[in-house]
């Protein structure tokens, strides 16, 4: 086996690096023929490689294997099962993305910054314990906290989520949010990851997905300097944005990916950080929202579309960026 290397600010300068990306399996979308449905450190790899990514942020997909599979293909709801595979939500999904990386395949994971995730509202004692045996045994860079997949609210992080927040605080683990400003989402609302983070300047937070362009939401972050956003699967998302514009979103042209990431990037030169979301810059699904309302989703898009975004940049920019994504990794230069 290949020595686990801890990666240090100095490794990352000048580097390639995408901030948001994912290795696992989607027991849903397999088991509804959807897509994307899984990805190894192995293909994240030889596709990084393959379009001179230097290194790259990965997270688990989902927090499934704690819950009742048959109601997750079903519906996507979840319901705990009556023999969990995994103690808490994500244990066997975050044991499996270290192992993955560290373990069978330590040829490629010098150029993996893994994150674990958390639901942030259920069994909190029992997922830090799970964190504390993981710690042990593998480096871990950061947190991925996906509220809607794990319906349960942001706002939980200040309630009864709040020891996760000084778990994180303590390890100087940075946090990203899946955030939405869909009303359909009442689980990861900007606003509400917002107020979050403005109540918590000793952490280090970054928002995925543009945010939807939602330029109040956008300014909030920018005035915020614990506060990052990043571009995850913009190809898709300005496919989106292009349908579904409205007055609250930043007055851009969106029918060129690459020039919305230019303009955000002049706008919030120290806010933004690139992101592919692989395998989720593709995205085919019906997927649950809150309170009974689906969302068809057929999008189609490629690593390498989301890589132009980031060749688009001039060579300031992608500087700035690479700044902004050390910044949030491991703090203050």
């Amino acid at each position: 086996m290949i020595a686990q290397k801890h990666l240090h600010r100095e490794d990352l300068v000048g580097k390639v690096i995408d901030a948001h990306s994912h290795i696992g399996v989607a027991f849903r979308e397999a088991a509804q023929i959807n897509f994307p449905y899984c990805s190894s450190a192995e293909d994240l790899a030889y596709r990084q490689r393959a379009n001179g990514v230097d290194f790259g942020v990965v997270f688990p997909i989902s927090p499934a294997l704690y819950y009742d599979l048959p109601t997750i293909i079903e519906t996507g709801e979840l319901r705990p099962a009556a023999r969990p595979i995994s103690r808490v939500p994500y244990e066997r999904e975050n044991r499996l993305l270290l192992t993955d990386v560290y373990q069978f395949c330590p040829e490629h994971s010098h150029r993996f910054l893994p994150f674990i995730s958390v639901d942030p509202g259920r069994l909190i004692d029992e997922q830090i314990a799970s964190l504390e045996e993981l710690e042990q045994e593998f480096p871990i860079y950061g947190v991925k906290i996906h509220p809607l997949m794990a319906q349960s609210k942001a706002l939980a992080l200040l309630d009864v989520g709040a020891p996760l927040l000084a778990f994180f605080a303590a390890r100087n683990w940075p946090i990203l949010f899946h955030a939405s400003t869909d009303p359909t989402d009442p689980f990861s609302q900007a606003a509400d990851i917002l107020t979050v983070i403005e109540r918590h300047p000793e952490l280090r937070f970054c928002m995925a997905h543009c945010v939807g362009c939602h330029r109040e939401s956008l300014d909030r972050a920018a005035s915020l300097p614990n506060a990052y956003v990043d571009t995850a699967a913009l190809k898709i998302q300005v496919d989106l944005f292009r349908a579904e514009k409205s007055a609250a979103m930043l007055d851009l042209d969106y029918s060129d990916h690459t020039a919305v990431f230019r303009a955000l990037v002049e706008r919030y030169p120290t806010t933004m950080l690139w992101a592919s979301d692989a395998p989720y810059h593709s995205y085919i699904t019906r997927r649950l929202q809150g309170g009974g309302v689906y969302r068809e989703f057929r999008l189609k898009g490629t690593y390498e579309q989301e890589v132009a975004a980031w060749r688009g940049l001039t060579e300031g920019q992608q500087r700035q960026v690479n700044a902004n994504t050390l910044a949030f990794l491991f703090g203050a230069a």
